[in-house]
């Protein structure tokens, strides 16, 4: 269901999911115009706005547990960017994995920039 022919077809997978799983709580949820931010929603929880960095995975590290990576690839033919996470730019990233597996997890309690092993998060498992 997650893997998806390229990357930006398995980010809308995890985009919808994240609506899909935000909106069923009851919470408000705004999608902004363009990509050009850091973040890829803005949700409503108790009168605060949330920005929501959405992420996908179908990794999984040699133990066997899921790991997402936090950096932003992006360019064309010509050039090549590698982002890497800031977690002053977003409040909280929202993770899908292969098998279903939804983590809400605050960025200030996120400590690396490119690579997050999920086993470390299971108190953020929704």
């Amino acid at each position: 269901m997650l893997k998806q022919k390229n990357s930006k077809k398995q980010g809308d997978v995890g985009l919808g999911s994240a609506i899909a799983w935000f909106t069923s709580q009851g919470y408000t949820v705004c999608i902004p115009l363009t990509d050009s931010q850091d973040y890829d929603l803005v949700v409503e929880i108790d009168d605060m706005m949330l920005r929501v960095q959405v992420k996908t995975t179908t990794q999984k590290n040699v133990a066997g547990s899921y790991v997402v990576g936090l950096r932003t690839l992006g360019g064309n033919q010509s050039f090549h960017t590698i982002k890497k996470f800031d977690k002053e730019k977003v409040d909280y990233i929202f993770v899908l994995t292969e098998d279903g597996s939804r983590y809400f997890i605050p960025s200030n309690d996120v400590e690396v920039k490119s690579q997050l092993t999920l086993s470390k998060c299971e108190l953020y498992k929704l």
